[in-house]
């Protein structure tokens, strides 16, 4: 009777070690996985590589790149405003961390030529997570820290925002202006290779279209002689009509290859000017 007793007891707490560890896997798997007891992670929230952004005024504005130095703790951003012509407003830069938005902070202009900028953001820490440039558009007679906070908003542009996940690291060591120069001179150069290249593609689509169109003329023409004269007359009209389209497509592509010669020839100055600073 004692040994069945303790058979009975060893089964019972196999049972029970058995059902506690498949609990443990059940609500493992339930809380490790559930987005209710563990937050996700922020979305990216980032502005667009070199992609023009239309400003309230009118004007636009194209980031062309973040980069940040974990030792120095400094953000240095590049962009290109292209100003509305008669535009007597200043532009004003601050930044500002997601945790604190309403704690504007300065921005240092490192580099200021053609309305080509380059910002510098001091004391930036290393989690700071997601931050935003703004840009102000104010009169030179006016002073941001003067403004109402309505005031202030009526003459907010635009927001450029960067993410800690997808900025570059650097090494900010030099604050030359021939650097930074190079720098836009190199965006400018890529920019107009791609736009080169579309434009190049565009003319050899054209081209193609337009040996169609005299393919299909050609053998119109060659059916007309087995052809009634009422079909005759219909045929030509559709051999008129492929005429017109060829000239409407010919002169496209006459503006089509000067825009492309005239990419060439920015394309050619840009790369002796990249050239001349490389020295």
């Amino acid at each position: 009777m004692r040994r069945q007793t303790r058979r009975r007891l060893t089964q019972n707490v196999s049972r029970f070690y058995l059902v506690l560890g498949v609990f443990f896997v059940i609500g493992f798997l339930f809380f490790g996985t559930s987005s209710f007891f563990f937050a996700e992670e922020a979305p990216i929230n980032e502005t667009p590589i070199n992609e023009a952004i239309r400003l309230s005024n009118g004007e636009t504005v194209t980031l062309h790149s973040w980069s940040y130095d974990m030792d120095k703790r400094t953000m240095r951003v590049r962009l290109s405003l292209d100003e509305t012509p008669g535009n007597t407003n200043d532009h004003l830069f601050r930044y500002v961390y997601k945790a604190r938005p309403d704690s504007e902070k300065e921005v240092v202009l490192l580099y200021e030529r053609n309305d080509q900028y380059v910002l510098e953001l001091k004391d930036v820490p290393n989690d700071f997570d997601q931050l935003a440039v703004r840009i102000y558009g104010f009169d030179d007679s006016q002073s941001i820290d003067t403004l109402t906070p309505d005031k202030r908003e009526d003459g907010l542009l635009t927001s450029l925002y960067a993410d800690r996940r997808t900025i570059e690291q650097a090494s900010h060591n030099s604050s030359n202006e021939t650097t930074f120069t190079r720098l836009f001179v190199e965006d400018e150069l890529t920019e107009t290779e791609q736009q080169l290249e579309k434009a190049q593609q565009s003319v050899e689509a054209q081209r193609q279209q337009i040996k169609r169109l005299d393919r299909d003329k050609k053998e119109l023409e060659g059916e007309l002689t087995y052809l009634s004269l009422d079909e005759q007359v219909e045929q030509e009209n559709e051999i008129f009509d492929l005429v017109r389209k060829r000239d409407e497509l010919t002169l496209e592509l006459e503006k089509l290859e000067q825009s492309v010669q005239a990419l060439e020839e920015k394309h050619d100055k840009l790369r002796v000017r990249l050239r001349e600073l490389s020295i």
